[in-house]
């Protein structure tokens, strides 16, 4: 892991992307700000702009926790490849494809977060069924519920755990419930790496714990791995910046630079 990541950079960017670079985002907390909820989301007409920009010159790849179909709607970019479910999903140019296993899984992981939702709900925590997945999302429970929430939640999940038929996945006041498979986003973008069959150094840019597994896969593909935010432990990425605005502000730089 990489304590201090280097400062990311617009020149850093044309210096070491190479010719040929291929671009994969997070979404929340990447192209844009953490919001209370993931309905209240903003997706800025700028960041829009620029991913369009980046796609018409690159393959671009945006790998979120998110639905797919939800992704997608509300980023709106022609000629991507979008990935849902931390890579569970995925459609884009050419490609289709959802994780075998995770699809084996969609019955129990419905009924299961039925029995979340029911139990988890008067906390005034938001439950996402998500076919492949169900996310916890407490940044609205008030403090002081915090810890019994988890605490019913890990007596719903104890034995579904023990039996292999779940695993969680913790993100930034967020727990994921989903199939118990060894799949995700490093291994997604690998997959759309593969469909795009050209030679190129893979960027990726991630926020949460869950894209680690993104900054691993590209640094071993010697590629570029960048935080976006405050960085308040350790990471595998090898740079960061500030902010997703700092992060389109760069990228736009960079876009201008090479017309």
């Amino acid at each position: 892991m990489t304590s201090s990541p280097a400062r990311f950079s617009s020149e850093l960017l044309l210096k070491r992307a190479g010719k040929n670079p291929i671009f994969f985002f997070d979404f929340d907390g990447t192209l844009t700000s953490i919001v209370e909820t993931p309905d209240k989301v903003e997706f800025k007409r700028i960041t829009k702009f620029v991913l369009e920009e980046l796609s018409e010159n690159y393959p671009v790849g945006i790998i979120s926790g998110r639905k797919l179909d939800e992704l997608k709607k509300f980023v709106g970019v022609r000629g991507v490849f979008y990935s849902g479910n931390h890579g569970v999903e995925i459609k884009g140019p050419g490609l289709k494809f959802v994780e075998p296993n995770s699809a084996k899984s969609v019955g129990y992981i419905t009924s299961l977060s039925r029995q979340i939702e029911r139990v988890l709900r008067p906390y005034g925590a938001l439950i996402e069924s998500k076919k492949y997945s169900v996310s916890v999302h407490y940044r609205t429970v008030k403090p002081h519920l915090v810890q019994k929430l988890l605490f019913d939640l890990d007596a719903l999940v104890r034995q579904p755990l023990k039996e292999g038929k779940v695993k969680l996945l913790r993100g930034k006041k967020v727990v994921e419930v989903k199939a118990p498979v060894d799949w995700n986003k490093g291994k997604a973008l690998e997959l759309i790496l593969r469909k795009i069959g050209k030679r190129g150094k893979p960027i990726f840019f991630g926020d949460d714990l869950t894209d680690e597994f993104g900054f691993e896969k590209v640094n071993a593909l010697g590629g570029i791995s960048v935080f976006v935010g405050r960085l308040r432990r350790t990471t595998a990425a090898k740079y960061r910046i500030d902010s997703p605005a700092a992060l389109v502000g760069e990228l736009a730089k960079f876009l201008f630079l090479l017309s």
